[in-house]
């Protein structure tokens, strides 16, 4: 079969005009989750209207915060202690975009139109606390959910390392058994006495009496952290966090001499140059 001349071109501007409606693969994004709502998923507003090509704006008077030109429901939304608006996937439909669960209901993907799309995965947590440090990291998948000050148990009374699981007891008012019934707001058991829980008064040096405290003042980063974390979410508690091994640089030649070697390796290498240069001249 012979093609018409004018065929090769047209199959060209066909094939530009087509790129676009290819498929694009979907971006993958940690959701966040809270223990008080288990089943509901959240997502930075900012992060998924940029993932699905959509507008923000917020209203400077009633600070009500629009997607996609539709007003979400300020009831429905969280933050994190830094600020940060989190809207539930269920108000992405809302604003036009459809959600597509898995079999088994860890992820869900939502779509805006054919080319714009992200997948919205419910990742594990886990925490890590820094003695060193006096902080507090919290991580769902590889997002940063929560960083905050603390004060673990002071000398006599530190604050065990090792690795843990929250609970099985947590309770929005623990009242110490071992100090005259102390109230430990928004508490999260950690190893046998020692929680995670609030205090007004969190100076960023060991204080407790053993205790890891998160502050109650400002965004309530302890109330924060008792919302989010689930009965047998992984705590690490450690000395200092994790650090990079260090980089061993490959020796080089001189590195492996000693001074007094190097001076007689340059020495050697001198005395050939100049025989080298002799014997040329003598040519």
């Amino acid at each position: 079969m012979r093609w018409p001349a004018n065929f090769g071109p047209v199959l060209f501007t066909l094939t530009i005009f087509a790129w676009p409606l290819t498929a694009t693969a979907a971006e993958a994004i940690d959701g966040i989750s809270f223990a008080d709502d288990p089943h509901t998923l959240f997502v930075p507003v900012e992060e998924i209207a940029l993932a699905l090509g959509w507008e923000t704006q917020l209203n400077q008077e009633s600070k009500d915060i629009f997607l996609h030109g539709q007003a979400l429901n300020a009831t429905r939304l969280r933050t994190l202690t830094n600020g940060t608006s989190l809207v539930p996937l269920d108000e992405l439909q809302r604003a036009g975009a459809t959600t597509t669960w898995g079999d088994d209901g860890m992820q869900a993907l939502v779509a805006s139109g054919f080319l714009k799309k992200a997948a919205i995965r419910f990742a594990a947590k886990h925490v890590e606390v820094d003695l060193g440090n006096q902080r507090l990291r919290a991580y769902q998948g590889a997002r940063l959910v929560l960083d905050s000050d603390i004060s673990s148990g002071r000398e006599g009374r530190k604050t065990p390392p090792g690795d843990f699981k929250a609970g099985p007891v947590k309770s929005p008012m623990h009242r110490s058994r071992l100090y005259h019934n102390a109230p430990m707001p928004w508490s999260v058991q950690v190893h046998e006495n020692v929680f995670i829980h609030g205090f007004q008064k969190v100076p960023r040096h060991p204080a407790s009496h053993g205790c890891v405290r998160l502050p109650l003042a400002g965004a309530n980063p302890a109330k924060w952290f008792y919302d989010w974390i689930d009965i047998g979410t992984p705590i690490s508690i450690r000395g200092h966090w994790p650090v990079a091994a260090p980089r061993v640089e490959k020796p080089t030649f001189f590195g492996h001499l000693s001074i007094q070697n190097a001076v007689i390796a340059i020495a050697g290498i001198t005395a050939c140059v100049l025989i080298v240069l002799f014997i040329l001249q003598r040519r």
